[in-house]
């Protein structure tokens, strides 16, 4: 297909006709461009792969999000940010202090991945239910991607009473 002719490329969130479509026009690469944005897919995730890719890709997408939307009742929810790092061995929060900060006074830095998972890690251990706990990752799932926060889940789940 010629970059130079317009196309069209209409992606459906299910199979009746009164389920949701999402239509985009334009050259291959405006289309391109456009279904990462309306779907929130990184450029740098896709680099090699061809339109019709793509569009398969976000037909998934679509179709999952529907199919929990009419099955489940879902609906989509922000995700809630990390809460920001605590900055580890600041020299200035030592100001004041009667006695002098040396290194060896000072708590070792956590690592970045300890960093990133720290509240993810509390949170499930806050919870005290199952369903509490299933409550949890069905609305972080993202967090569960990363294998030590699920086996902290699955170690709380097998802590808790069913």
């Amino acid at each position: 297909m010629s970059e130079g002719r317009g196309i069209t490329v209409t992606i459906k969130y299910g199979k009746s006709y009164e389920d949701t479509w999402a239509v985009f026009k334009g050259s291959a690469s405006e289309v391109r461009s456009d279904i990462l944005d309306y779907f929130g897919i990184e450029s740098d995730s896709v680099t090699g792969l061809t339109l019709s890719d793509i569009v398969t890709n976000a037909t998934n997408i679509a179709h999952g999000k529907g199919l929990i939307a009419t099955q489940l009742g879902a609906t989509v929810v922000a995700e809630e940010p990390a809460p920001p790092a605590k900055p580890q061995g600041d020299p200035w929060a030592a100001i004041g202090n009667s006695s002098p900060v040396t290194v060896a006074d000072q708590a070792p830095a956590a690592s970045p991945e300890q960093d990133k998972n720290a509240w993810v890690l509390g949170e499930i251990a806050k919870k005290t239910s199952r369903a509490e706990l299933k409550k949890f990752w069905a609305e972080n799932q993202s967090f569960f991607a990363d294998p030590a926060v699920m086996d902290a889940y699955k170690a709380k789940g097998k802590s808790l009473p069913a």
